[in-house]
């Protein structure tokens, strides 16, 4: 057992800068949005929280649209010094996200008529910063792929910290959930242009992969799937719940998602050295999936504490659906593995089937059990979306011959 532990110590030892400054940068996205979920909750209201959620739902559903797979696509060939695809990918991303705007502006309308008219306004009124918002992320997967995670931390810390002060004026001052979403994605989107700008003259060359549109568009699947998993359960339980119950499952979604990207960030420090070696598979990390069950494991008696503090006693629902949810927590880590070793072996057929899959599976299971079951069921749903997806990927790894393993 020694032996091993130093000789993992000795395999991670390497990438620890790499994974230090990766997991300060989601440190500072995960307090951001923690933050701003404290604020909202303890300066406004649930119902408040729950509206803004409800909006970002929305918003986020058309997401598509930009076509994100580019995104996974740009980390890639970042890691593999094909810096002409960066400015190619956020150019064809930024212009398919033009359509989001009527797109919105019309599902505001709807809001306007038939649900709330406030809310109708507000999307309305964060439809312009639609591509801005959505087109122009590359950035910060090129800054990845690239293993800049703390010129990385050091950006999303100034963005995420006058977005937070913006937001908490608009808060204090309005309490108008019309001026909270403009002031958010005023300032986001800014960011997202100047950083932008930054990214493109560090361009050291104009290399291109001829894949690179191809694979975002089967990436985009991927996306898609991403987009349905984390959009319409917030969407369908803000049509058929109380604000304040959108608010609690979006805590739920959001405290337990502080776990998950502490996982991903890590893995986002190694994973341009999985894309260049040809030695890794993914049976390596099985050891490690078996190992992450303790998270869950550790994690149930300590989360109440936390939450109680940040959300206050208003929130105690949400520490039973989080003690719940973590458990999911070792298929997440797999299935981010096998999705990476899917785009490293380009299988763009099998990664579009397993995420059709799971994304029929997971709008079926919250359709039916969001209804009967309310928030409990939404949990559940999110569940076993994880475990549906990872079965369906180290299926498809298993029984298709990866292409160009050898390159």
């Amino acid at each position: 057992m020694i032996n091993k532990t130093i000789k993992f110590i000795e395999e991670v030892k390497p990438h620890t800068s790499k994974i230090f400054w990766s997991n300060i940068n989601q440190g500072i996205t995960t307090a951001s949005a923690l933050a701003v979920s404290i604020v909202l909750t303890r300066l406004g209201s649930k119902e408040l929280y729950g509206q803004y959620l409800f909006i970002l739902g929305i918003f986020g559903l058309f997401s598509i649209i930009s076509v994100p797979g580019v995104r996974i696509c740009v980390f890639r060939t970042a890691a593999q010094v094909y810096d002409g695809v960066y400015r190619r990918a956020t150019r064809f991303s930024f212009s398919w996200s033009l359509i989001g705007i009527p797109l919105l502006v019309i599902t505001g309308i709807f809001i306007y008529l038939f649900k709330a008219r406030i809310l109708g306004i507000g999307l309305i009124a964060v439809a312009l910063f639609f591509p801005f918002e959505e087109g122009l992320q590359n950035w910060m997967l090129f800054l990845k792929g690239r293993s800049g995670f703390r010129r990385l931390a050091f950006y999303n810390s100034i963005k995420f910290f006058i977005s937070l002060v913006a937001i908490t004026a608009s808060i204090v001052f309005t309490k108008n959930i019309i001026v909270i979403l403009v002031s958010c994605f005023l300032v986001s989107s800014g960011f997202n242009i100047f950083y932008h700008l930054k990214v493109l003259n560090s361009l050291k060359n104009d290399e291109v992969d001829p894949d690179w549109k191809r694979q975002s568009l089967s990436l985009t699947i991927v996306i898609l799937s991403t987009v349905v998993f984390g959009r319409v359960d917030i969407v369908l339980i803000g049509a058929l719940l109380p604000f304040g119950e959108v608010a609690v499952y979006g805590l739920v979604m959001k405290f337990t998602d502080v776990f998950f990207r502490i996982i991903q960030s890590t893995l986002e420090a190694i994973i341009p050295n999985l894309y260049q070696s040809k030695k890794i598979t993914v049976g390596y990390f099985y050891k490690f999936f078996l190992l992450s069950f303790l998270i869950p494991i550790i994690l149930y008696p300590l989360i109440k504490y936390p939450v109680l503090f940040l959300y206050g006693r208003e929130c105690l629902d949400v520490v039973g659906f989080s003690r719940l949810y973590v458990v999911i927590i070792p298929f997440c880590f797999l299935d981010t593995i096998a999705t990476h070793f899917m785009i490293k072996y380009k299988l763009n057929r099998e990664i579009n089937v397993s995420r059709i899959v799971s994304m029929i599976a997971v709008v079926v299971l919250y359709a039916t059990l969001i209804p009967l079951y309310g928030i409990l069921g939404g949990v559940i749903s999110s569940m076993l979306y994880f475990v549906i997806q990872v079965a369906m990927n180290l299926f498809l790894l298993q029984v298709r011959k990866p292409k160009n393993i050898s390159d």
